[in-house]
């Protein structure tokens, strides 16, 4: 299966996400690529690798969400490369502000409109994958 999306922002720039498990099936890869160098990891949202193994942040919010090293990503720049620790994952903050935005009667921290906007952007790259081809 793969898929490309491209987004046109209001600005008149554009934005190109594509995925693709062809030659990866039991490999992940997140690669970002700018004008002044890239970043690579290799391994799967360890967030969601302890929700699988039955883990809260709740139990131990201290180690919760961190990237063991041997996991860490590479940063290349025109310095060269160097290994780098990822941020803790944070999930839990957007339920406490979302529990919080319910007590106070304030807005959530992600409208309706930015998950429609979001499910929109699934369903197109659903529709790439099936009709292989740029949505």
């Amino acid at each position: 299966m793969s898929f490309t999306l491209t987004l046109r922002h209001e600005s008149g720039a554009h934005s190109h996400l594509s995925a693709c498990k062809l030659n990866y099936i039991d490999d992940r890869e997140l690669r970002v690529i700018g004008d002044k160098g890239s970043y690579v990891s290799k391994t799967t949202d360890v967030q969601a690798q302890h929700i699988f193994a039955g883990k809260r942040p709740a139990d131990d919010l201290a180690t919760w969400g961190y990237e063991p090293e041997s996991n860490w990503g590479t940063l290349r720049t025109s310095q060269g490369a160097e290994r780098v620790p990822s941020e803790q994952g944070r999930y839990h903050d957007y339920y406490s502000a979302f529990a919080a935005a319910v007590m106070a009667g304030t807005p959530p921290p992600v409208t309706a409109e930015t998950g429609a906007r979001t499910l929109a952007i699934l369903d197109a790259a659903r529709q790439s994958a099936a009709e292989d081809r740029s949505i």
